[in-house]
């Protein structure tokens, strides 16, 4: 098609050369006729292909290996794997607008009593 597109132009550009109107209208017609193929041709071939690399992407797939994913028994430990967005970074204790932390009581604070119970074998006093 190549070939044939241009040796017609050739004959396009003489036709146009010489002043044959006649002439230049067919020649003009002609590559008009081709460029069109060409490009119908094209579309053609491009179906083809799209196509042929479905089929050759399906059939891959049937015969590509089957591998075994290991899910993972615990959740991953900070640190680990994929990070998920930016890095967690604590807050330091105590709050820098504090003062002295709380500490924890030293002893236990004292509840309320358990009653008496009465003691047997002594009666009044």
């Amino acid at each position: 098609m190549g070939q044939l597109r241009a040796r017609l132009v050739f004959e396009l550009g003489d036709a146009v050369y010489r002043g044959d109107d006649q002439a230049t209208e067919k020649a003009r017609g002609q590559v008009r006729e081709l460029d069109e193929l060409a490009a119908q041709r094209g579309a053609e071939m491009e179906a083809v292909v799209a196509r042929t690399q479905a089929r050759l992407e399906r059939r891959r797939l049937e015969v590509q290996a089957t591998e075994m994913v290991e899910l993972p028994d615990q959740p991953a430990q900070p640190g680990e794997g994929a990070p998920g967005g930016p890095a967690v970074i604590p807050e330091p204790y105590p709050p820098p607008d504090e003062g002295n932390p709380p500490e924890p009581a030293i002893m236990p604070e004292p509840g309320p009593l358990a009653p008496e119970e009465p003691r047997e074998g002594r009666r009044g006093a």
